[in-house]
């Protein structure tokens, strides 16, 4: 009868030291590997391999990859860290989708603005009167509940959180 380790072993395909070693078997969410370790649960192939390859996990850590390859059971690839530790390597690759790699700057025709937004409760010639009767000196109130919005509604119109398309 194999040992565990041997079990675990021929699941992954062993390369060269500095390369990324594959999990050849199943596989869940995300790409990450799923080892049976005889119990009723599986385990994420990942840290089977850290502990494997570099003793026990550190109490409340989880295993990160340096590699960024979410199948990666080269033990040399992995290290212990916090979920921060992990959002912080991923900001610094940048691997995250802020700022100008924003979906709303990279694809902003998959954000409906203005009137084709289904939310919306103002049409565009409400927004201009509102800007129009808040510039004339009416409080945001009134204006408010002249077109039917909530004061918050025009202080996100008159600050340019919203209806950004239609100009000050």
């Amino acid at each position: 009868m194999k040992t565990l380790e041997e079990r675990f072993w021929e699941k992954v395909d062993v390369r060269e030291e500095d390369e990324c070693w594959p999990w050849k078997a199943c596989k869940g969410k995300g790409g990450y590997g799923k080892f049976g370790s005889g119990r009723s649960k599986t385990i994420a192939a990942h840290r089977v391999a850290y502990e494997l390859g570099n003793g026990s996990i550190p109490e409340g850590l989880d295993v990160l990859h340096k590699c960024d390859f979410p199948p990666c059971c080269n033990p040399g690839h992995l290290w212990p860290g916090t979920n921060l530790d992990n959002q912080r390597d991923c900001i610094a690759k940048g691997r995250t989708a802020c700022g100008e790699r924003n979906g709303t700057h990279t694809h902003p025709e998959a954000r409906p603005r203005g009137e084709a937004n289904g939310s919306t409760k103002l049409t565009e010639t409400q927004v201009r009167e509102v800007r129009r009767l808040c510039n004339e000196g009416h409080t945001q109130r009134e204006t408010g509940e002249l077109v039917g919005v909530k004061q918050t509604a025009i202080s996100q119109i008159m600050c340019g959180k919203t209806w950004k398309n239609i100009g000050l």
